[in-house]
């Protein structure tokens, strides 16, 4: 028995650089949320930080990137559960705008928070596709559908 315990291999379903992907993917869903959802009216007095969630967003993408890059680099089986997780920030924009639409009196957005709902739709959208295509062309991953010829 001890010879079958040392031949068996525990195969996880993700690595570490795909759970700090999909750890910083649900804070910046749930900071999204929240920042935009309990503080819809805010409005900052000076200019200079009507910047600041743009910054947020492209430090965002290149930290995704970073994590994706290494764990693309590394010649071992992905998991999918980042690919699923990337989609999030994108349908909380998403959902957000919904909102906004339907129930404006509840969520009537300054032009602040409205710059930092495109700032998190951009980014969420720029995370998952950058996500899909490193996972298909750079780890040359595929779907199949039916047998092979």
């Amino acid at each position: 028995m001890a010879v079958a315990d040392q031949r068996r291999v525990i195969i996880r379903s993700t690595h570490p650089e795909e759970w700090f992907s999909i750890l910083l993917a649900l804070v910046a869903s749930v900071a999204g949320w929240v920042y935009i959802g309990y503080f819809p009216k805010f409005e900052p007095i000076s200019g200079v930080y009507w910047a600041i969630p743009v910054w947020f967003g492209l430090i965002y993408l290149i930290v995704q990137m970073a994590f994706l890059l290494l764990s693309a680099s590394q010649v071992r089986a992905l998991g999918v559960l980042d690919s699923i997780v990337a989609i999030i920030p994108l349908v909380v924009g998403l959902i957000l705008i919904a909102l906004r639409i339907l129930v404006p009196e509840k969520l009537a957005l300054s032009s602040y928070q409205l710059n930092t709902l495109a700032v998190l739709i951009v980014a969420g959208a720029a995370e998952f596709l950058l996500t899909i295509w490193i996972r298909f062309v750079v780890n040359r991953r595929t779907i199949g559908f039916g047998g092979d010829n």
